[in-house]
């Protein structure tokens, strides 16, 4: 499944991050009865020209549809338990070409859907206002199964007004080795290890600065090893042609080979202003390093308007850029006589730029939409909160585009 480039997806968390606000012990275990229910549903296309799985030529088609529940349930009132659980089902015209020499064959690959599950756990502590937190979960695909485990600790200064976050994160990714069609020989394993494990560290800072200036500082230290190729990536070296036929190029093909440890360290500030009762200005910019020779630069804006109430308008702007990874090769770059030891065309590693433009809508009257009778529980009632809408436009410098659409429904129960 392709998309946005790991350093341009931004694996840190992207929500925008709040203030904490102050922690009130309420004695009645009622003031925690409602539970909370987010149903969103996400739509992803996008196309372009220079698929990894054709050696950086030919379609990079591919459509996503993700459902998913985030549901937030307080247990008491210093402990919650979050759940988040969907599939994304997808289409892509590009990982059908793992089998690109089969005429009239499709890959298996050409439609798939990932299931995955999520489950973090969080406590305050009543004495100190601290907090931590344990996480863990899974996801399964058609080539890949993962697990993550993890945890975070806050400490909370008196005045709730500042704090700091350590957190870690182990993944593991198992890979069924897939490889092109043509390269696919009995007891021949191109790549020798199938297991990705991924550590992370993370330190981040927040404060509240005065009334209406809100920052939050974060740094990372992202360790990978094992299997960093795809499998079903080719490359072609210089000595293929482009226009070349199907019958030459199918003896010219290679298995991507990228080094088997990367180390990523991404920097990121984020500051919350309030213009006025009614506007506020969210400001983020991030920079990014790794040990393959890719640096980074993410900056965005977005600009929360109160229209009404109930209703809030959210225009925003993304902007990013980075150079290429040191094992970077286009169609037919490559040496063939003076083999790298590595080498990708994977345009996620390239050096390109991006933007992306969007606009948010959230709609969440003081009272709610509607009320119904919960599902859950006989006799008691439900609430339909808030209704949620985002829509953008990405574009990158190598020819890929995308449309993002997300609606957010809120419920309490």
């Amino acid at each position: 499944m392709t998309g946005f480039s790991q350093t341009d997806k931004n694996s840190l968390d992207d929500r925008q991050e709040e203030s904490r606000k102050k922690v009130k012990i309420k004695k009645s275990p009622e003031d925690f009865k409602d539970t909370e229910v987010n149903f969103l549903f996400n739509y992803y296309e996008q196309d372009g020209d220079h698929s990894p799985v054709t050696g950086g030529m030919g379609t990079e088609e591919l459509d996503n549809v993700a459902p998913s529940f985030v549901v937030h349930v307080p247990i008491d009132s210093l402990s919650a338990l979050d759940l988040n659980f969907g599939v994304d089902i997808y289409s892509s015209a590009s990982t059908d070409n793992v089998d690109y020499f089969e005429i009239n064959k499709s890959s298996a690959s050409s439609m798939d859907a990932r299931v995955h599950f999520n489950a973090a756990y969080s406590h305050t502590l009543a004495n100190s206002g601290n907090a931590y937190s344990i996480l863990g979960g899974a996801s399964v695909e058609f080539d890949v199964t993962s697990f993550h485990a993890g945890g975070s600790y806050t400490f909370n200064s008196k005045d709730q007004n500042r704090s700091l976050t350590i957190d870690g994160l182990f993944m593991n990714d198992t890979w069924n080795r897939i490889y092109p069609v043509e390269l696919r020989e009995p007891e021949k394993e191109w790549l020798k290890d199938d297991v990705r494990t991924t550590l992370k560290l993370g330190l981040s800072y927040s404060q509240v600065i005065n009334k209406r200036l809100q920052a939050l500082f974060s740094a990372e230290v992202v360790s990978q090893s094992g299997l960093l190729s795809t499998p079903f990536h080719r490359v072609f070296f210089d000595d293929a042609n482009i226009n070349d036929d199907m019958a030459t190029l199918r003896g010219l093909s290679h298995v991507e080979q990228l080094d088997d440890s990367r180390l990523k360290i991404p920097i990121s500030m984020r500051w919350n202003y309030y213009l006025s009762d009614f506007v506020r200005l969210k400001t983020f910019y991030r920079f990014y390093t790794d040990s393959w020779g890719i640096s980074a630069h993410t900056a965005s804006i977005e600009l929360p308007m109160m229209v009404s109430q109930s209703f809030i308008v959210s225009p925003f702007f993304r902007y990013h850029t980075q150079t290429a990874a040191d094992d970077f090769y286009k169609f037919g770059q490559a040496s063939a006589t003076n083999t790298p030891e590595f080498y990708t065309s994977d345009y996620d590693l390239s050096d390109f730029n991006s933007y992306k433009v969007g606009i948010g809508f959230q709609y969440s009257p003081v009272m709610g939409i509607g009320k119904f009778k919960s599902p859950f529980r006989k006799g008691k009632v439900a609430q339909f909160k808030s209704i949620g809408l985002r829509a953008a436009y990405y574009d990158r410098s190598d020819g890929l585009n995308a449309m993002l659409v997300s609606l957010d429904f809120g419920f309490t129960f």
